[in-house]
């Protein structure tokens, strides 16, 4: 068996979990990465992902098996046996509309469409051959953009066991 450690995935309206895990996997700027008992202190810039968490504790939802959430950004902190998942927003996969992310994901393709991928923060213009902006930067320096908002439905539906 793993060892456990604590773990947080916390908005600024609420704490969405705190409890004992033995697992957290995410995308990070530097990439996929899961996070195990005694890691090395780490803090990234979260990609739009999904973040599963291999939950222990009895009595808490979801307590054996692993529970996702869709993050939307935002950065996670790792030191003293403990992950914290700072975003601006996130749901847990229960709580995610399938009907409304499937909605949201076609508006946005539509609208990349038009708009095209971002290679600038919102609000300023793209630098000559600039590449689009991707990953953990797309969350941070184009929330607004089409390419974000797809993403960010695309994960909704991923984290709720959705087909993309």
């Amino acid at each position: 068996m793993a060892t456990p450690f604590t773990a947080e995935v916390v908005t600024p309206e609420r704490v969405l979990f705190s409890g004992e895990v033995d697992e957290v996997s995410l995308r990070t700027d530097v990439g996929e990465i899961a996070f195990l008992a005694h890691h090395t202190e780490f803090v990234g810039a979260l990609d739009i992902t999904v973040a599963t968490l291999n939950v222990l504790e009895e009595g808490t939802e979801g307590a054996g098996s692993p529970t996702r959430f869709a993050v939307h950004g935002g950065f996670v902190h790792v030191a003293a046996n403990h992950v914290r998942v700072l975003a601006g927003v996130a749901e847990r996969a229960a709580e995610i509309d399938v009907a409304r992310a499937r909605a949201a994901a076609e508006a946005a393709r539509e609208r990349l469409q038009r708009e095209g991928e971002p290679s600038a923060p919102d609000g300023a213009p793209p630098a000559p051959g600039a590449v689009p902006l991707t990953g953990a930067r797309l969350a941070l320096l184009a929330p607004g953009s089409a390419a974000a908002a797809l993403r960010r439905a695309e994960v909704r539906l991923s984290a709720a066991g959705e087909s993309v």
